[in-house]
């Protein structure tokens, strides 16, 4: 389920099977990093979009994090964690990203992360780009499936 209307009205008749929030963490950079935030926040959308597909019914796609490396931005990523937690709708929280500036945050936060570097999709062909992508979310989907096991068996 995606942040729109038509999915939000489903997911407030269904919600109770929709358990799970993945969050994209997505760089916003105007410097030197321009081009490799446009990438990472593009690479980032193909995979938490593909995950959101597959996994449709249990999984909520959160709008995307977007944020400028400084401390503040941990302040204002677990401040946005503790409210969906708050909310009572979510048992497992994901974050997923290419930045591996919330690598060294890892520990601190409230949900898993998912860090995936990103790969240069800018002259890929579609198909091909599709293909990688799906090969790529192979792994987090058995991490998203353990996650939900161990709640299963506690």
């Amino acid at each position: 389920m995606k942040w729109k209307t038509k999915d939000a009205d489903l997911f407030l008749k269904s919600g109770e099977y929709v358990d799970s929030l993945l969050i994209p963490l997505t760089p916003v950079s105007f410097t030197q990093d321009f081009k490799s935030s446009v990438t990472m926040a593009e690479y980032t959308e193909l995979l938490c979009g593909e995950i959101e597909r597959q996994l449709h019914g249990r999984l909520f796609l959160s709008p995307n994090f977007t944020y400028v490396k400084s401390e503040s931005a941990i302040e204002k990523l677990t401040s946005f964690i503790e409210h969906v937690t708050n909310s009572g709708h979510f048992k497992h929280i994901f974050l997923m990203t290419s930045d591996v500036y919330w690598k060294e945050f890892e520990q601190r936060l409230s949900g898993q992360l998912f860090w995936v570097p990103a790969l240069p999709l800018d002259n890929m062909d579609e198909n091909y780009k599709l293909e990688v992508v799906k090969e790529q979310v192979k792994p987090l989907f058995q991490l998203i499936f353990k996650d939900w096991q161990r709640s299963i068996n506690s």
